[in-house]
Parts: structure tokens; sequence; C-alpha cells
């Protein structure tokens, strides 16, 4: 029973930190305030996360569980579908995972991660291990895979490009909103700008392979 009140108590405070994170950002938010609405001992988050910053740690990692699980990287292809559509499967996840489907709480929670990836604080290297690296892994396999005989640095190089146009349309959507509201994420929709960064991104990675020819 104990066990169970303790899983309880330790999940109502982390729903509670994402919503307060979400609304306040990392700084603005309290643990008195998470705690209140969590209806637990302001002390809960010592107990079950180790502080503040931890807590945050765990909605991040929580989010992006449910991120991979509901978007995965290969769209539901299998390992056996060509490169080219295991990329344009690639792009479509991540950009679903930065801007979600239209949930305004997974929509902020995605901009603290990115805010995150910028500066990253002194506990985000287990979220990169667990998360981001494995992904960013299967990119470039992928891109390997469309660079036959390429070099290392140059298939790293063409899949960083195919995450940088995928992070605009997230890392630059207030200038975008205000100055080329026609080009935002929510108006074009991910399947229009998935295709456009894939066929952009096709185009580069093929051109860098002939300069390698």
């Amino acid at each position: 029973m104990q066990d169970q009140a303790d899983a309880g108590t330790r999940d109502r405070v982390l729903a509670s930190a994402r919503a307060v994170f979400a609304e306040r950002g990392v700084k603005e938010a309290t643990v008195r305030e998470i705690c209140s609405r969590a209806k637990a001992n302001v002390a809960a988050v010592n107990y079950y996360f180790g502080g503040k910053d931890k807590l945050f740690m765990a909605v991040l990692a929580d989010h992006l569980q449910a991120a991979q699980e509901r978007f995965p990287a290969d769209m539901g292809l299998g390992p056996e579908a060509p490169a080219r559509d295991r990329l344009k499967a690639y792009i479509r996840s991540m950009l679903f995972k930065l801007v979600g489907d239209g949930d305004p709480l997974y929509e902020r929670l995605s901009q603290l991660f990115t805010a995150e990836m910028i500066e990253p604080s002194e506990h985000f290297g287990a979220i990169a291990e667990r998360y981001i690296i494995p992904q960013q892994e299967v990119l470039v396999g992928i891109v390997a895979e469309l660079m036959p005989g390429a070099d290392e640095r140059t298939v790293h190089l063409s899949a960083a490009g195919v995450v940088g146009h995928c992070l605009l349309f997230d890392n630059a959507k207030q200038i975008i909103r205000r100055m080329c509201p026609e080009l935002a994420l929510e108006r074009l929709g991910v399947e229009l700008v998935a295709n456009v960064i894939f066929e952009f991104g096709l185009a580069g990675i093929e051109r860098m392979r002939a300069l390698k020819e």
C-alpha cells in the first residue's frame, strides 16, 4: 500500500510540475506551487526527485518518452524500407515531436526542451544520452546509406543540415509568425513542411555525395 501511495504522490508531483513549468518556465516555477497543485508536502520534490532541477529533467524525460512512443523515428516503417522513405519518416517524426498536434501544453514543453538543448543545464547529459543521441544515430545511419562511400564527417554534417532545417521551424517560430506568417508551421502543416525539408535535404545529400565521387 505504501508503494502505491508513493507512486501516486510522485505521479501527481510530476503532472503538476509539467503544468507549472509549461506555464511559468523553469526559473519562475516554484517548488511550493508545484507541491500545492499536487496536494503534496513541499518536501516531496526533494524526496522523489532530488530537487527542482532534477524534477525538470524528469518532466523532460517523461515528455520525450511519450513523444517517441507517439511519433517513432520510423513512423511505422520497417528497417527494410528504402533509406529515402526512412529519411522522410524521420523528418515527419522530428517535426511532430517538436510541435505535437495542436496541444498547447505539448508545444510549450517542446519549447522548453529546445531551450534546454541550446543552453543545457548540468543534468541534461543523461537526457541527451537516453533520448537525443540514439535518435541522431538513426538519422546518421540513414544518411550514410544515401551517401555510400562518404567520409564520416560529411555524413554527420549532412545529417546536421537536416536537423537544423527542422529546428528552424521550432526555434524561430515566433519571428516567422511575425515576419512571414504564411510560412508558420501551424499554417503550412507538418506534412507540407516535412516534404519541403525532405526534398531540400535529399538534394543536398545527393550534391554532397557527387562532390565526393
